[in-house]
């Protein structure tokens, strides 16, 4: 049983812990630092028009200024006060999209006979700023605001996962050598070949290297090789070879081994090759007392 004196402790120690849970996070100079001071991403991926952080305050107008008028693309309307947008050609339809309902109201009933006035190429809907023009899907509008032109959907990043070439009205996504275009026609995927080969991860820690399919199951024929503070691993695919740094005590046993992995489904042929030995480099005294330096 609790002393009186512990019992009043214990509120203190839970506070204590929940304030060190809930503590804001240091972020590196090369972070930003989320909203919620909790979550650190690389500085990279603000305002590049996706949301990082869970509160997306990396996408933020106040963060990117520059980007807060293009944060909808052509043909869309930016509902007030969020970051959603919809299709232009949604509005006035009678169904409200915007939690606010700016892409609905009286002002659709009211204005539409205006559009007729406007001597819009393609399309016109009623806004709350007044008739607006807007253009078919992959056409934008230009500055006399009524006219449309080809849009280049390739100068947004993200349209295509890899290639992309814009044509009149539409683009055409690709994928470079030894990637497929996936169904979605915009991102790609590694070729699995031979495609009676599943593809396989090999991780290295500070104990082994472990051989495991992408869906996370390990390899059953894959022995791990043991190793001992590994700081690099890499993979010949010609040679199927994996190699990696054995760290040792000293820089004297430490080792650059390799073993071939046929067909990924073992580590056979292993074998060790100094490398302390090619780096090391030992100092004596000439025969006129000056220091030479010699590499091994």
């Amino acid at each position: 049983m609790l002393t009186p004196p512990l019992l009043l402790l214990l509120p203190l120690l839970s506070a204590l812990v929940a304030a060190a849970i809930d503590a804001p996070k240091t972020c590196s100079p090369k972070q930003f630092a989320c909203r919620d001071q909790i979550t650190c991403i690389s500085k990279g991926w603000r305002c590049d028009g996706e949301r990082d952080c869970p509160d997306g305050s990396d996408e933020a107008p106040e963060i990117c200024p520059q980007s807060k008028a293009q944060r909808c693309q052509p043909n869309e309307h930016n509902c007030l006060g969020t970051e959603l947008c919809v299709p232009m050609s949604r509005l006035c339809n009678g169904v409200q999209d915007c939690m606010d309902g700016s892409d609905e109201g009286p002002h659709c009933r009211e204005l539409r006979g205006n559009c007729s006035r406007l001597g819009c190429q393609h399309h016109c809907v009623p806004t709350l700023d007044g008739p607006t023009c807007y253009c078919n899907s992959s056409f934008q509008l230009q500055a006399d605001s009524k006219t449309c032109k080809d849009f280049d959907e390739c100068s947004v990043y993200g349209t295509c996962s890899q290639l992309c070439t814009n044509t009149d009205g539409s683009f055409i996504c690709g994928c470079v050598e030894g990637y497929l275009l996936q169904p979605d026609n915009r991102s790609c995927k590694a070729k699995n070949e031979p495609v009676d080969r599943p593809p396989v991860l090999l991780i290295a820690n500070s104990q082994n290297i472990l051989a495991t399919y992408l869906s996370g199951a390990q390899v059953s024929t894959i022995t791990p090789t043991s190793t001992r503070q590994t700081t690099a691993m890499d993979f010949s695919y010609t040679n199927e070879t994996v190699c990696w740094v054995h760290v040792g005590d000293n820089a004297a046993q430490t080792q650059l081994k390799c073993a071939r992995m046929p067909g990924l489904k073992g580590f056979v042929d292993e074998h060790t090759i100094n490398i302390s030995l090619s780096l090391h480099r030992r100092s004596r005294k000439g025969a006129q007392g000056k220091e030479v330096t010699q590499h091994g």
